[in-house]
């Protein structure tokens, strides 16, 4: 039995598909329980400011902390390592390299290498009316048991490019050598090779009942 001190969210009787429909609102500008950012390790003035980012997958909960991150591309080459067998950053399910040098908003809005050395890592957010599954033109993209997620199958994909477009963050990503998509499926390895603790991943097991 789960102790519920170490669990605030039960104590809280907060459950999963709460917790998704605050952070489907965007958590900037909310009010959220101490015990609950705790959890995350931060403070409400760190979610406000957007130092804290929290995506929420069907999975858990990606917890990124810029303060921390220092663009060190290890999560990225981490993760196409133990899913692709070789290393990259612009195939890489986590994104860090698209911001690197300028920050979220481009040049002048000084993030990034040229500018805070803040650096934003961003993801799949699993949709709940995705776009990439709708356009895929042969049904690569589903919602994947095994996984928990929607993913690609990448024996059935075709590399056509067409749910990086529709994607509104281009997230799904075609690799130039294997000709195939891919999108993040939270499994974790970005967080285990995150040398700082920027990045944490907290399955729902381990904050709902």
């Amino acid at each position: 039995m789960p102790n519920n001190a170490e669990r605030p969210l039960l104590a809280m009787g907060l459950t999963r598909l709460e917790f998704l429909r605050i952070s489907g609102k965007g958590l900037t500008g909310l009010a959220i329980a101490p015990s609950l950012l705790s959890l995350f390790g931060c403070k409400q003035e760190d979610v406000d400011n957007g130092t804290v980012g929290l995506i929420t997958t069907p999975k858990g909960v990606l917890v990124t902390q810029r303060a921390r991150c220092t663009g060190c591309h290890r999560c990225e080459t981490s993760c196409t390592t133990f899913n692709d067998g070789s290393v990259g950053t612009f195939f890489s399910r986590i994104k860090i390299h698209r911001h690197y040098f300028f920050g979220d908003n481009g040049v002048g809005s000084g993030g990034g290498l040229f500018g805070d050395l803040n650096y934003t890592a961003d993801t799949c957010r699993q949709c709940k009316d995705p776009q990439c599954l709708k356009v895929c033109p042969i049904g690569a993209i589903s919602y994947n048991e095994k996984e928990g997620c929607i993913a690609v199958d990448h024996k059935r994909c075709i590399g056509c490019s067409a749910c990086t477009t529709a994607c509104p963050w281009m997230m799904a990503t075609v690799n130039t050598e294997t000709k195939k998509s891919s999108k993040c499926i939270l499994c974790g390895e970005c967080a285990n090779a995150c040398p700082t603790g920027a990045l944490k991943i907290i399955e729902w097991k381990d904050i709902t009942v």
